[in-house]
């Protein structure tokens, strides 16, 4: 009996503390994907899944923030 609820609980444990194992990836943004920030996340995790994910989060974040830029340039003068 003890050593079926040793098992039980070990089985327990461990289930548990597979989820804390995971790291998070930070959430992309102006913050985060500041060029300071963004080597110092790299350097924090891990994965090197997680790291390739990071990396292609802040590039589409900041592809998407010029595309939101927008700059008026007026139209060449017509010679008629």
């Amino acid at each position: 009996m003890k050593k079926t609820l040793f098992i039980l609980v070990t089985a327990v444990a461990v289930a548990l503390l597979a989820g804390c194992e995971q790291e998070r990836m930070p959430e992309p943004n102006a913050a985060t994907c500041a060029p300071d920030a963004f080597q110092a996340a790299l350097n924090e995790m891990r994965s090197e899944a997680n790291r390739a994910g990071f990396t292609e989060e802040c590039r589409a974040f900041q592809k998407a923030k010029q595309m939101r830029q927008w700059e008026f340039k007026p139209s060449p003068k017509d010679n008629y």
